[in-house]
């Protein structure tokens, strides 16, 4: 649904864009105090900001190359997850303005919709794939959720803040208290590992970029008001972002802030966008560009040492190899890796990774295309990249809404570059793919409504 704004009277009309949330409450009036109410949506919020962060099983280590990725088929998270979604929907049909979630009915987001039902559709195993796409959605939901419940933007921000610093003392807290878990010990798979930080995530491939994102939401509480909380949650999410020890999401990430900091910097969004696309073209260059010239692999070998990314680029020719086999409408929705559809091949030997044992490809876009094929993939690339790179163009013509666009576009812009190195699209409850979504719905609002006015008037 498209919002148009209205327009002041007198000689000087202005756009007066409609506000996301405004004198909302109850049918009944008197169930609730306007105080109650409000304070009620920025715990909610923060508390679906830190779900999405810290899960319900956190400290859970694993190894990327021996065990499947997230985990979806938990109980814990099945029925936790289930029962956090019903109570945020009671939220959202309760606080949740109807023109906002009408809003949600767009072209793109229909599509993917009938792109996903097809693939429950034609899965081998429906029943794990509806409890996989289920879970996805309950985190979209709950993602979106997060933005459009707190009253007012300042109110998003305490939700914002609280959700962080709940998970920063997680993380620095399970450094002190259980190290072994919350730094990588030796793995016979990935001994380079050993002693690098991870804090409450998985694996420090998970924590380094959800503590880029925190880092961002860092930069933008100090850019609204909150310098001394905004200073602290920044300068904790960057030093545990060095201690990962990953180079790439080291250099992305404030690259990123730079790219979108350029808006404001020339006075247009135009700036920053084509700052990301020459950005995003040379980082294509030199991952997958590598595989095709050898004067960029060595030039990459120069500059970081290692010109396989860690063995990825074994990953991603065998995934350029699969791909052409179902180009249109992929394999399937998780219907690729740690399947029989890899598990049954031949041990590559000369390879450097045993890709029949990998969680992903270590490459967003590809992996999008084995998945979901060209049709598929397509729509998910518009609804994830395309589509939030031009509502950020609208979102910033809405001037109160500048701060917090900017901030939901580093975050796209960091995930957009970090795919060429990691897989985590619709990755069911997955920290990093609920930040990545929680920026995409953020965009999407900020394109439509005024999210930096004053809205809880009562």
């Amino acid at each position: 649904m498209r919002h148009v704004p209205s327009y002041t009277a007198g000689p000087l009309r202005r756009p007066v864009w409609p506000p996301l949330q405004d004198r909302l409450d109850f049918a009944r009036p008197g169930i609730m105090t306007p105080g109650v109410l409000r304070l009620s949506a920025i715990v909610l919020s923060a508390l679906g900001m830190a779900l999405m962060l810290i899960s319900l099983r956190p400290f859970v280590s694993v190894s990327l190359v021996s065990e499947t990725a997230g985990d979806g088929g938990s109980i814990i998270n099945q029925v936790g997850f289930l029962a956090a979604g019903l109570v945020f929907a009671v939220a959202m049909m309760c606080l949740a303005s109807r023109k906002v979630l009408a809003s949600l009915l767009t072209p793109s987001y229909l599509l993917l919709a009938v792109i996903l039902a097809y693939s429950v559709a034609r899965a081998p195993d429906p029943d794990s794939t509806i409890r996989a796409v289920v879970l996805t959605v309950i985190g979209m939901f709950i993602a979106f959720s997060t933005i459009v419940l707190p009253r007012s933007e300042k109110d998003f921000q305490l939700a914002l803040l609280a959700g962080a610093a709940a998970a920063l003392a997680m993380s620095y807290g399970g450094l002190v208290l259980v190290p072994d878990l919350a730094m990588h010990g030796y793995d016979a798979y990935e001994p380079q590992h050993a002693g690098l930080w991870r804090g409450h995530f998985s694996h420090k491939n998970v924590a380094g970029p959800v503590m880029s994102v925190i880092a961002i939401f860092g930069f933008y509480l100090m850019r609204t008001g909150h310098r001394l909380g905004g200073l602290i949650i920044f300068l904790a999410g960057t030093l545990f972002v060095l201690k990962t020890g990953s180079k790439t999401t080291s250099g992305f990430f404030p690259l990123s802030i730079m790219i979108v900091l350029m808006a404001g910097l020339f006075g247009r969004s135009g700036a920053a966008i084509l700052a990301f696309v020459t950005t995003l073209a040379g980082v294509a260059a030199a991952t997958l560009g590598s595989l095709f010239s050898g004067r960029i692999s060595y030039l990459i070998e120069d500059l970081l040492g290692d010109r396989t990314y860690t063995g990825r680029t074994t990953l991603w020719e065998f995934s350029l190899s699969k791909i052409p086999e179902h180009k249109w409408m992929g394999f399937g929705l998780y219907n690729f890796w740690n399947t029989d559809n890899v598990f049954l091949l031949d041990k590559p030997f000369e390879s450097a990774w045993d890709y029949r044992f990998i969680v992903h490809g270590h490459n967003n876009y590809l992996d999008i295309l084995l998945n979901l094929g060209f049709v598929g993939g397509s729509v998910l690339l518009w609804v994830l990249f395309i589509g939030p790179v031009l509502n950020y163009a609208k979102a910033r013509k809405i001037p109160g809404n500048r701060k917090i666009a900017d901030m939901f576009f580093m975050i796209i812009v960091f995930a957009a570059l970090l795919s060429f190195l990691e897989t985590f699209f619709l990755a069911r409850n997955d920290s990093l793919w609920l930040m990545h979504v929680f920026a995409v719905f953020g965009l999407h609002l900020a394109a439509r409504f005024s999210l930096g006015d004053p809205q809880f008037r009562r």
